[in-house]
């Protein structure tokens, strides 16, 4: 890895620490933006909770898989975005880690590895953002809420390099 990679790595990860994720919890910032999507139209919805656990329970799997041995599990996880969703969390500090996520865990030098993973988060911001609609019927752009739609934009581009 580039050495000035690896530096703005170790100041990312030194900007998590200060906001009390370490450890393996480092590899759940990834879920921040879908819980941006989840706040964006200022309510947790049981649908878009629900999405957001199947993604964690796949995360965590991946998570697990590519390291050979359990470095998280289920449960711990669940706590860690519990933590997000039982009050609606600080926008500020929701971009401030979404912020830090391509340092931390997009800055692999297997650029199709890093590409797979902001794909499905943004596939999963996308499921979020369906789920839930304000009244039924919608028109033809009504479908998305405009929060959502300017969350979505926001999260696409902090993941551009």
């Amino acid at each position: 890895m580039d050495h000035a990679i690896e530096e703005l790595r170790k100041q990312s990860l030194s900007k998590l620490k200060k906001h009390g994720i370490t450890g393996a919890n480092v590899y759940l910032i990834d879920l921040i933006p879908l819980i941006e999507m989840i706040w964006a139209d200022g309510k947790a919805q049981e649908a878009e909770v629900s999405i957001l656990q199947t993604y964690l329970d796949h995360h965590v799997k991946h998570i697990n898989h590519i390291a050979g041995y359990t470095v998280l599990d289920v449960e711990a996880a669940t706590t860690f975005i519990q933590g997000f969703l039982k009050k609606r969390p600080d926008p500020g500090l929701l971009k401030t880690l979404r912020d830090l996520i391509p340092s931390v865990r997009l800055s692999s030098t297997d650029t199709q590895a890093s590409d797979l993973v902001k794909e499905s988060l943004l596939a999963a911001c996308l499921d979020i953002a369906a789920s839930c609609v304000i009244r039924y019927p919608y028109g033809l752009s009504e479908r998305f809420d405009p929060r959502e739609k300017r969350c979505f934009f926001e999260i696409v581009e902090s993941f551009k390099p």
